[in-house]
């Protein structure tokens, strides 16, 4: 299902010469490269209004390639920052999470992707007021402020019963839901759109 939606989404885009393209694939894995590319996106997109484009390729296979570019497979989503928008407070901002283990290159040449969607604002996070303090670090790692999801410490989280239009995505980690202290979830999801991140038992 995840398949067919991504390849319904997926659109040929071409990108220009000079793009910056943020390599999600890099082996090992490791904090700098796999999380802080997520800290990347945010701050352009949320403190400098620069769009980022997300390439997903439909038809590979788990761990598949993306894209390949100047000799370099590009896998696991890559994030593409339009050579339009590479402005020196923009290149800026990109060297100094270089210096943190982003790694990036910059398109020697045009070449076409296939575009799952273009990032233009970042969602409102919202940690369970129970166990969020398990995803906190998600955010710590990444580098994405604590501001980006209610504050650094449980008094600024919510129960589910406190969702509201404000709240994008409910990040739910090792929760115990019933009906009885849970059942705003339907309502939120229903009529606000909202979100919900689940994992564990949750």
């Amino acid at each position: 299902i995840l398949l067919i939606s991504i390849r319904a989404l997926a659109v040929s885009d071409t990108i220009s010469m000079g793009s910056y393209i943020i390599n999600m694939g890099v082996t090992p894995q490791t904090i700098g490269n796999g999380l802080k590319p997520y800290g990347l996106v945010y701050d352009l997109v949320k403190n400098y209004k620069v769009p980022v484009k997300w390439v997903i390729n439909p038809l590979k296979s788990k761990d598949g390639i993306d894209f390949t570019h100047n000799g370099i497979n590009y896998r696991g989503g890559t994030f593409i920052v339009a050579f339009e928008f590479r402005t020196p407070a923009v290149d800026a901002v990109i060297t100094s999470w270089e210096a943190q283990g982003v790694v990036g290159s910059t398109a020697v040449s045009s070449f076409v992707v296939e575009l799952y969607r273009t990032l233009h604002y970042v969602p409102v996070w919202t940690l369970d007021k129970q166990n969020g303090a398990i995803a906190a670090n998600y955010f710590v790692n990444a580098g994405i402020p604590a501001s980006a999801h209610g504050g650094a410490s449980s008094s600024g989280w919510k129960n589910p019963s406190q969702l509201s239009g404000c709240d994008d995505i409910f990040v739910m980690p090792h929760a115990d839901p019933t009906w009885g202290t849970h059942q705003n979830l339907y309502d939120w999801n229903l009529n606000h759109k909202g979100n919900i991140w689940a994992a564990c038992h949750a």
